[in-house]
């Protein structure tokens, strides 16, 4: 992917984006995301004419240029729960914690899932859904300080500390990040939501139940977990941290991006990735721990 931004007004950005077909997009996005026009000769704009691949080009384009803009202008274009600024910022919080107050926190959310499979009664405000189906429990992140206002920015910082092929796990440990050298890069919880229960029916969400959000702000990231068989794991704790490294990867694999090094590790991302890369054939599965990725360059 490749983008020129070719002109900017008092509400809009223009581009010209190359996709990884080598199809050009014209885009018009407004300062705050909203696609205010999207054309192209390469692909049907219509559904009902693009296949699979074309749909979903068409929306790493926009993903695309969403990133693009933000990294180019600075401003807030892509939500922040998908800005891999402000969900590394999330994963450098999580991965600081005390053990006891991480515990607080996420206690609940371990326990839910682990309500699956321990045998007990599973007990959720949703009504009339497959406990076996799909399934996402959600807990917001609000951070502080704001990961936006940091300059170089939070990715940007990292990856020149930590810029080595992943292993074992998608990020160092907490007692390897030495953020008391890296004052930029210290962010804190200033506080988590309630559970939020979702199920859904493919990509749709099917039925919602919402816990309190104890700031009247948009979040800074989120938890997204579906129940998994908690003895497959060692820690709880690391599988969250994990998982907002994954969140980082799937953001960059769904705009046709190749992900930077540390996040080049398989396993539990966003819902919507999984889907993603479950039905659509420009992605592996990125979202299977166990598998192994031929490559982690975009597929056209």
């Amino acid at each position: 992917m490749d983008g020129l931004i070719t002109g900017e007004t008092d509400s809009r950005v223009g581009l010209s984006v190359i996709d990884n077909t080598d199809v050009e997009h014209l885009v018009e996005i407004g300062f705050d995301g909203e696609l205010l026009g999207h054309d192209t000769d390469g692909h049907p704009n219509s559904p009902s004419k693009a296949t699979k691949e074309e749909t979903e080009h068409i929306h790493q384009t926009q993903r695309f240029t969403r990133w693009h803009v933000y990294r180019e202008r600075g401003y807030e274009t892509l939500p922040r729960r998908e800005n891999p600024d402000c969900i590394l910022a999330a994963l450098l919080a999580v991965a600081t914690l005390p053990e006891s107050t991480f515990d607080e926190q996420f206690g609940d959310l371990e326990a839910q899932i682990q309500s699956h499979y321990d045998g007990s009664t599973v007990e959720t405000p949703l009504t009339g859904v497959d406990l076996d189906g799909a399934i996402v429990y959600e807990k917001d992140l609000y951070l502080s300080p704001d990961p936006t206002d940091v300059e170089p920015s939070v990715l940007a910082q990292f990856r020149d500390r930590f810029e080595g092929e992943s292993d074992s796990q998608a990020v160092p440990s907490s007692d390897e990040l030495p953020l008391d050298t890296h004052e930029s890069l210290a962010f804190e919880l200033e506080a988590v939501s309630e559970m939020h229960h979702l199920a859904y029916d493919g990509l749709q969400l099917d039925q919602s139940a919402y816990g309190d959000r104890p700031l009247d702000r948009e979040p800074d990231g989120t938890v997204e977990l579906m129940p998994f068989d908690p003895d497959e794991i060692d820690s709880f704790h690391h599988y969250v941290v994990s998982h907002l490294a994954y969140q980082i990867r799937d953001y960059f694999v769904l705009s046709g991006l190749t992900p930077p090094k540390p996040f080049r590790a398989p396993g539990w991302g966003t819902f919507e990735a999984f889907m993603k890369q479950r039905y659509y054939p420009q992605y592996e599965n990125y979202w299977d721990a166990t598998a192994s990725i031929d490559s982690w360059e975009p597929v056209p």
